[in-house]
């Protein structure tokens, strides 16, 4: 049987503010690899999620690494918005940005890890021509700006594509899921060569800060183990 403990990125979006502290310290007791949090600007979604305030109280709270989804049109103008660090990790939509090679470029050279996020039907070849300045891809499994959808028909085979398309990258390169990654859904993301997984309120993030461990053990194990190989 082989185990292939995932990378784990809980959504900020899914935490009620008033137990955002609770979250964070039951977070980094789980060790989770990054907190994922979406910023949407009313344009390329449409909903308004998640600012420079919020950013900021969550940044004042843990030294884990915040993952910056930036769902905005001209991407370049938001991120000096944010006090982002080397080990954090930022993504964003390629096909709204000016130059997406050069924004990932210089979120390497910074020392934070860069990635596209790709909502359905967008080309992969935005991600084939940015292979060497690629740390992940964020895949989106629904319609980017709501939490609580279905899964998209084709996001499985579309996960199998990016997965052959970045094992030909000369360094090693995530694909991270976002969306309706409930532990039915997300073995099923693993097997098609999904590396990671942001969790929301289909998986873990419903009831207390207090029930969040139990429920994480809960659904590593249950996506963790698998008698087949990915891919």
């Amino acid at each position: 049987m082989e185990i292939r403990k995932p990378k784990i990125l809980p959504s900020a979006m899914c935490c009620r503010s008033q137990d955002l502290e609770g979250y964070v310290r039951a977070f980094e007791r789980a060790g989770v690899d990054a907190i994922h949090f979406d910023v949407m600007d009313g344009h390329y979604v449409p909903n308004v999620m998640l600012g420079v305030s919020d950013f900021t109280s969550i940044r004042g709270l843990t030294d884990l690494p915040i993952d910056v989804h930036l769902m905005c049109v001209d991407p370049e103008r938001f991120v000096s918005y944010f006090d982002i660090r080397a080990g954090d990790w930022m993504s964003f939509h390629p096909e709204v940005c000016q130059q997406p090679y050069a924004l990932l470029d210089t979120l390497r050279r910074e020392g934070i890890r860069a990635g596209l996020a790709l909502s359905p039907a967008i080309s992969l070849d935005y991600v084939e021509e940015c292979l060497d300045v690629l740390d992940f891809v964020l895949v989106m499994a629904v319609n980017p700006g709501f939490a609580g959808q279905t899964m998209v028909a084709g996001h499985l085979e579309k996960l199998r594509r990016i997965h052959r398309l970045v094992s030909h990258a000369s360094h090693p390169i995530d694909v991270i899921v976002d969306g309706n990654t409930a532990a039915n859904n997300a073995r099923r993301m693993l097997d098609s060569g999904a590396t990671g997984l942001v969790t929301g309120t289909s998986s873990m993030l419903k009831g207390s800060p207090d029930e969040f461990m139990s429920r994480y053990d809960s659904y590593v194990f249950a996506v963790a183990s698998t008698d087949e190989g990915a891919c």
